[in-house]
């Protein structure tokens, strides 16, 4: 077996809620904003080809191509050696756009595990597994048909980025207690990943949202029972929410917004999934639970976010119409927009600019 600690190691690129993998043997990697690019970045702060992730003697190198310079610590570089995370502004050393660069380690062989327990254990394969790539690869369609982040999962504590990486490339094994973690926030029942690699079918009950809208009053009670599972998993995912919301610095810390802002992103994920779950059956004890635990945590970090000194305006607004007692109708009534406008507003989306000068101009009169 080949010596797993000289192997080099995985290059992850953090990009808000988004993670890119750069593998070792694709040599030197461009990162930006042309759909060329190795990675590519669609963000105005980042040029065209903006900077390269270059593998040498088992590091990584990033090297700055553009005129606009990049940050780390506050200083000016040219180029930087990735530790085991290093974080690098654009543009600007506090405020500018931020890329966060992950060194993965290949993980020890089955015989070497240090940490049984430990979230990231995986066991390493040295021969190709059909089984395991299709596991892996029907767990990575899984997570992207729920429109969960890798990035999310890491920051959730399920497992980590790279190790995830490994799985879903069919690299790797996760041990018993990351794969229930994984099933549970995958809403499937526990022992699925398993059976697809065994090349058993997956259950029927582990696909509830795949049944049409109008099935007969006969599957009430299987609907009921899929809605519990969907609510169960996404409590369990709000846990790791809570623990990622408690990790986060003071609102003034000038990282807090970025770092906020993949945990609200994954809260309304588990929202929207939990609403969904109400329109398959009635509305359970489990999803009362489920809701108000998503709800209380974005309504948490939408307040919080909104003292931040950077604080985007789906923060403010968010935290300005609730001290003020209103509604999103009667916030949109106030400030001369459709309703729609509002709700997209709080969900972060970008809106044309006679719209954010109608709710900025709102804000000022209830603060």
């Amino acid at each position: 077996m080949p010596n797993v600690a000289s192997r080099p190691a995985l290059l992850v690129v953090h990009s808000g809620d988004r993670s890119h993998a750069i593998e070792p043997e694709r040599g030197v990697v461009t990162i930006g904003r042309e759909p060329q690019a190795g990675v590519q970045i669609d963000d105005p702060q980042i040029s065209q080809a903006h900077l390269r992730a270059e593998p040498a003697d088992g590091q990584w190198r990033i090297v700055d191509s553009s005129p606009d310079g990049m940050f780390v610590d506050g200083l000016r570089k040219t180029s930087v050696t990735v530790t085991d995370k290093t974080i690098v502004h654009f543009g600007d050393p506090t405020a500018g756009k931020v890329l966060t660069f992950e060194v993965v380690r290949p993980p020890k062989p089955a015989e070497q595990q240090d940490d049984p327990d430990g979230q990231d254990n995986i066991i390493q394969t040295s021969e190709p597994d059909p089984g395991l790539a299709r596991a892996g690869a029907a767990a990575a369609a899984r997570r992207r048909e729920l429109d969960i982040s890798q990035r999310s999962l890491a920051a959730d504590g399920i497992i980590n980025a790279g190790a995830l990486i490994a799985f879903e490339k069919g690299r790797s094994w996760p041990r018993e207690r990351t794969r229930a973690k994984l099933e549970a926030v995958l809403q499937w029942p526990v022992g699925t990943i398993a059976r697809i690699r065994r090349g058993e079918p997956v259950a029927e009950e582990a696909t509830p949202h795949s049944a049409p809208p109008d099935a007969p009053a006969a599957d009430d009670q299987m609907a009921d029972g899929a809605a519990s599972l969907i609510a169960q998993a996404v409590v369990a995912a709000v846990d790791g929410c809570s623990l990622a919301i408690a990790a986060l610095p003071p609102a003034e810390d000038p990282e807090f917004t970025e770092r906020a802002a993949p945990i609200l992103a994954d809260l309304r994920q588990l929202e929207t999934i939990a609403v969904r779950a109400t329109r398959i059956s009635q509305i359970t004890p489990d999803l009362i639970k489920a809701l108000s635990a998503v709800r209380r945590h974005r309504d948490e970090l939408m307040t919080r976010g909104a003292s931040a000194p950077d604080a985007p305006l789906a923060q403010r607004l968010y935290a300005a119409r609730r001290r003020a007692n209103l509604s999103t109708l009667e916030t949109a009534q106030a400030a001369g927009v459709d309703e729609e406008m509002i709700v997209r507003v709080e969900a972060g989306e970008a809106m044309p600019a006679h719209i954010t000068d109608a709710i900025e101009t709102l804000i000022g009169h209830i603060t």
